[in-house]
C-alpha cells in the first residue's frame, strides 16, 4: 500500500474506518445518522479521490466511501488525516457489524505519533463493542503503549515486549494485521470511491493541504 496511512498523500488518509458490510447499506446508514447529505461518484478509486474531501475541516463535513474486497471503506476530512472516532463505529453497532479503524500518523511537530488499531463488533464488550485494540502512540516525543482485549492468533506478540516502546507496533505491522482480518491492502484492489457531503449551518475551520504538509514537515 503506497498511499494510505502515512504514504504518498501524507497527512490525506491516515485514518481509515472498514465496516464488514456492502459500501450501500453504508451509505444509506449515512443519509439515516445525518438527515440532508448530498452523495456524488468521486470518478476514482478511494486512495486517488482523498483529494477531493479538502480541505481538512473541524468539524469535518466530509465523507469517502468505496468498496474494498468483503468492506466498506471509510474516512472523513477531519484535520491531520481525518478523525477515527466517527461515524464508522455507531454505524457497525446500528448494523451490527465489524468495524476496524486503523491509524498511522507519523511523527510530526514536537514528537507526535500515532499508529493504532481498533476492532469492534457485535461479540466485543458493550457498550462501544470493542474487540480488540492495539496502539502505540506519542505526545510530544513521550510513547505510550495500550492495548486492550484478547490478542488476535496473528499478531505478533513477541514485538509488545520491546523496551522501546515505538517499536511495538509500526507501519508495516498495521498493513500486515489488516491483512490477516481480510482488508486488502494494495492500491489498486479499492472500488471507485462516493463523496458525501453533510448540509450543515456551523462554519468548520478549513486547513489546506500545504497547511496541513507543513505542520507533518513534508
Amino acid at each position: 500500500m503506497s498511499v494510505l496511512f502515512g504514504g504518498d498523500l501524507c497527512p490525506l488518509g491516515l485514518s481509515v474506518q472498514f465496516l464488514e458490510v456492502p459500501e450501500d447499506d453504508v451509505i444509506a446508514a449515512l443519509h439515516e445518522m445525518f438527515g440532508d447529505v448530498a452523495s456524488t461518484a468521486a470518478d476514482c478509486p478511494f486512495p486517488w479521490a482523498l483529494r477531493r474531501m479538502l480541505p481538512f475541516q473541524a468539524p469535518w463535513t466530509r465523507m469517502l466511501t468505496a468498496r474494498v474486497g468483503r468492506w466498506t471503506a471509510l474516512t472523513n476530512n477531519g484535520i491531520d488525516g481525518g478523525d477515527g472516532t466517527s461515524p464508522g463505529p455507531a454505524i457497525g453497532r446500528e448494523l451490527g457489524v465489524r468495524c476496524v479503524v486503523a491509524n498511522h500518523v507519523p511523527r510530526y511537530g514536537p514528537g507526535h505519533a500515532q499508529t493504532q488499531l481498533e476492532v469492534m463488533g457485535p461479540e466485543g464488550e458493550p457498550p462501544l463493542m470493542y474487540i480488540r485494540t492495539i496502539s502505540a502512540s506519542a505526545t510530544d516525543g513521550r510513547w505510550g503503549w495500550y492495548e486492550s482485549g484478547a490478542p488476535f492468533p496473528f499478531e505478533e506478540t513477541e514485538r509488545y515486549a520491546s523496551r522501546l516502546k515505538r517499536y511495538r507496533f509500526d507501519r508495516p505491522m498495521l498493513l500486515r494485521y489488516l491483512a490477516h482480518l481480510g482488508i486488502p491492502i494494495e492500491d489498486d484492489v479499492y472500488g471507485d470511491a462516493a463523496l458525501h457531503q453533510r448540509q450543515v449551518t456551523w462554519a468548520s475551520r478549513e486547513v489546506t493541504l500545504d497547511e496541513e504538509r507543513l505542520t507533518f514537515g513534508l
